[in-house]
């Protein structure tokens, strides 16, 4: 088994968001280190070379399966502009995760009818993702997503439906007070009245509403109390009365009071009442009262929910759970890549052992350097298979293989592949060199 993304909702991006959203897409997946994977067959050798990700010719799909921070190589996923679709496959637990993780979320701010990221249909606490969100594009995403438990509940799948949507709720989130208390009482969580009483208090929602729905669950008791087993047809005069909003057709016997009451309450609270009574489906009770466009929520005055704060940026560093010394690849001359004073130091010691090699081996001829890179990458994918060149410093080479830097540059990465526990100077170097800006700025070439 693996582990599995999803999404509970409406993936559809509207037309006048489909440009920002492709872009935000691409970002999260070129800042996350997702990547590609592409061969080159040479002097008997394979070898795997880095590269964006891209579309297949002829093919829409943008697809990648390597995440550079992560190390590792999943099941292809893609992502389509012409539909604003992705989709991924078995995504593993760490940085591969969190990037793919992050479009999902990034789908909730951005289609028209709610929806939610999951992970094996489960919902789970994304708000360091909304802050790597908030982080890479300035936005001031909040959490609200987890708000309304019971808009998250009707979203589960059956076999998920034990999972408890308020486990999301952070510390002071605002809670909205109707979708709450729906939540409540249609799992019948323990300790449900503390909670409300709780939920009411940070509202400032009335505090009768407990107390209607009481005394409407009391009166239908009380109505059923002297049936053997729940009478259908009682059910069917009831909930026609209340469509129909005509107290004259209550059945005989029927309390007044849980008309009334019932009347007062929102329709998934009335519904269950009437579920757990009769001892009918909750769900399929639900739809039927709503097919009348029938409510009494919207009788109570709890007012606007207080204003979310924005979850606090998260940056890529701490998001990705890495260092700006290996983000090398993604430095940019105004970007948020800053190296530290020892990664500045090693990159001058680089250089200097460069020009050194340069200026002092003799020149390689015809395929000579070629062969000798393809023979180097070739040793350290078979000692270390999760380092591998940029395909941009693979084919500049290719082309300028007459310079004596270019030279210089592959025999000495031919003499870090030969030291002990190289990886991560050979990952770093690697980087540098697929990096044509930075290695022209750090190099010299």
């Amino acid at each position: 088994m693996g582990t599995f993304l999803g999404y509970f909702g409406d993936q559809t991006i509207p037309e006048d968001k489909r440009e920002e959203f492709t872009q935000r897409v691409l970002t999260i997946l070129d800042q996350g280190g997702m990547l590609d994977l592409e061969d080159v067959s040479l002097f008997g050798k394979r070898v795997w070379l880095l590269k964006p990700p891209q579309a297949l010719p002829g093919k829409d799909t943008i697809l990648f399966c390597h995440n550079y921070f992560e190390q590792d190589t999943w099941e292809t996923g893609g992502y389509d502009p012409t539909s604003c679709s992705f989709h991924t496959n078995k995504v593993g637990w760490r940085q591969f995760n969190l990037v793919c993780s992050a479009v999902y979320v990034l789908y909730e701010f951005y289609t028209d009818s709610f929806g939610i990221a999951s992970e094996d249909a489960h919902v789970y606490d994304a708000r360091e993702i909304i802050g790597w969100l908030n982080d890479l594009f300035q936005s001031r995403y909040d959490n609200r997503r987890a708000s309304n438990p019971w808009r998250v509940y009707q979203l589960l799948p059956d076999y998920r439906r034990d999972d408890d949507p308020l486990t999301q709720l952070a510390d002071g989130s605002p809670m909205d007070p109707v979708g709450m208390l729906i939540y409540l009482t249609v799992t019948r969580k323990a300790n449900q009245e503390a909670l409300w009483e709780s939920t009411e208090s940070a509202s400032g929602a009335p505090h009768n509403i407990l107390d209607c729905i009481s005394r409407a669950e009391r009166a239908l008791a009380e109505f059923t109390a002297g049936d053997e087993e729940p009478d259908r047809k009682k059910l069917e005069q009831l909930t026609a009365a209340l469509k129909n909003r005509d107290m004259e057709r209550l059945p005989e016997g029927a309390p007044q009071c849980f008309a009334v009451m019932a009347a007062m309450l929102p329709v998934e609270i009335t519904a269950k009442l009437l579920a757990d009574a009769f001892a009918q489906d909750f769900w399929a009770l639900l739809e039927e009262l709503r097919s009348f466009g029938w409510d009494g929520g919207d009788c109570w005055n709890f007012g606007n929910l207080p204003p979310a704060e924005p979850v606090v940026p998260v940056d890529t560093t701490t998001f990705l759970r890495c260092s700006d010394d290996d983000r090398a690849w993604w430095w940019r001359p105004d970007g948020d890549v800053h190296f530290s004073e020892e990664m500045n130091a090693w990159l001058a010691q680089c250089r200097a052992a460069l020009e050194t090699l340069a200026r002092e081996e003799p020149p390689m001829r015809g395929s000579e350097l070629l062969e000798l890179l393809i023979g180097t990458l070739d040793r350290i994918q078979r000692r270390t298979p999760s380092v591998f060149a940029f395909r941009e410093m693979f084919y500049d080479f290719a082309a300028h293989s007459e310079s004596p830097m270019v030279q210089a540059a592959v025999r000495y990465l031919e003499q870090l592949a030969e030291q002990e526990d190289a990886a991560v100077p050979l990952r770093r170097y690697l980087a540098v060199l697929g990096n044509l800006p930075l290695r022209e700025r750090v190099f010299g070439f």
